[in-house]
């Protein structure tokens, strides 16, 4: 690899790691979602690269949203896209603040008229149809679950009230179901376990919604000031013209900050954002092929037949490594890298040239017992982009809803070590 500039690495004074705070702040705990970026990165990020106010911070894989609630919070406008219609409702949610005491009012007549209907044993036909609901579902949890959709989903409520009751459902609908809650995938309890699993769906909802509403409250006292906007979209990275196409605050079409954490790229053994979302997406009449395409539209969800020159001797030589042990395996991170290649392209195209930085927290992943080097690797695809790297920052991963080994091989007497290191890589453009 003679000639390729060495990556300059920064063993930086500041703790990156941040074990000690909180990641459920303001509306940031609103819901579960996969592999969240911690807030404390984005805050640092934002305040360091746009300390400038009129800058616009993008998030290209918005998940649900953390980047653009500490924009917010920092008083700079954000924009955000995601392929998953259940990260929008989230990140839609937790970037809007609300008046606590018009939720409350509607909470009240929820749970009243709820809790009603249950004694009247009056239940409503509105259960997802493609979901085997009797395997996933106790019968109780069942019918409380449809009346409460049923109130929820009142044409009455206003529109950004009643997003923040899905969310709470949303939550609600994943606890008290017979998935295992402790992992992202969708597997059933065991049965042992299924004999003592009794929820209440109506205590549930009580008590995900007074820490929502809590949360909400200390949102918006935070934000009272602030005239700043979110702008979560539906939407592909390897388009990102066509989102910005539907917005009025970026300067010249451009924005000015790129803070995220892009997904693995491997739904396979490591995060599944469709399986994630798909009950609850169902449960809340979120398109069905929306939803189960998110995996397959994902970065690397998708095998390519085409090739494209990346310009990037690491990533040759990792794939060469992988194909030794598994060729079928070697074309995923192909796809992968062939995917976040063209999604750089587009985010280049979407920066203010000279005026601009990127930022990307991401996690080297193993395939087949070999290191993707993915932190150097973007490094050697961004530089064909324009990027200009200035450094990359390591830290430990603290509070991560992931094991310290898995199986990936599906074997359980050959394990490996999981991500518990990211690097946070930071361009000039």
């Amino acid at each position: 690899m003679a000639g390729l500039k060495t990556t300059s690495v920064i063993r930086s004074k500041e703790d990156w790691t941040f074990l000690d705070i909180s990641t459920r702040d303001f509306t940031h705990g609103f819901h579960l979602y996969p592999a969240r970026m911690h807030p404390e990165i984005a805050k640092r990020l934002i305040a360091k690269y746009a300390s400038d106010r009129k800058k616009v911070v993008f998030d290209p894989f918005m998940g649900s949203g953390g980047v653009l609630v500490e924009s917010l919070l920092h008083g700079n406008d954000s924009v955000g896209i995601d392929v998953n219609p259940m990260a929008v409702l989230l990140s839609k949610v937790k970037t809007t603040p609300l008046d606590s005491m018009k939720i409350q009012k509607e909470f009240e007549k929820i749970i009243l008229k709820s809790k009603v209907d249950y004694e009247r044993k009056k239940f409503y036909d509105n259960a997802p149809k493609s979901i085997r609901l009797e395997f996933w579902y106790k019968k109780d949890v069942l019918e409380k679950l449809t009346i409460l959709k049923h109130h929820i989903t009142n044409p009455s409520i206003e529109k950004d009230i009643a997003d923040f009751f899905k969310v709470c459902f949303s939550l609600v609908s994943r606890r008290a179901s017979n998935q295992r809650n402790s992992i992202y995938k969708i597997y059933r309890m065991s049965k042992d376990d299924l004999v003592n699993f009794n929820p209440d769906v109506f205590d549930f909802f009580v008590d995900v919604y007074q820490k929502n509403i809590a949360k909400m409250q200390q949102f918006r006292d935070e934000t009272k000031n602030i005239t700043a906007k979110a702008f979560p979209l539906l939407g592909d990275s390897r388009n990102i013209s066509k989102s910005f196409d539907k917005i009025n605050i970026l300067d010249d079409g451009k924005a000015h900050l790129v803070v995220t954490s892009p997904p693995y790229g491997d739904h396979q053994t490591t995060v599944a954002y469709g399986q994630f979302s798909k009950h609850p997406g169902l449960w809340l009449d979120m398109p069905e092929d929306e939803l189960y395409d998110v995996d397959k539209i994902g970065l690397g969800g998708r095998k390519k037949k085409e090739t494209r020159e990346f310009d990037s001797p690491l990533l040759d030589s990792t794939i060469d490594k992988v194909k030794k042990n598994d060729p079928n395996r070697a074309a995923d991170v192909h796809a992968y890298f062939y995917d976040l290649d063209i999604c750089l392209e587009q985010i280049s195209h979407s920066l203010k040239q000279g005026a601009s930085h990127c930022c990307f927290v991401v996690a080297n992943r193993t395939v087949r017992r070999i290191k993707i080097p993915t932190d150097q690797i973007i490094v050697e695809l961004g530089k064909k982009h324009g990027f200009r790297h200035k450094k990359t920052i390591f830290r430990t991963i603290a509070n991560k809803a992931m094991a310290s080994k898995n199986a990936p091989e599906n074997k359980t007497d050959l394990t490996g070590d999981t991500m518990t290191r990211e690097s946070v890589v930071i361009w000039e453009f």
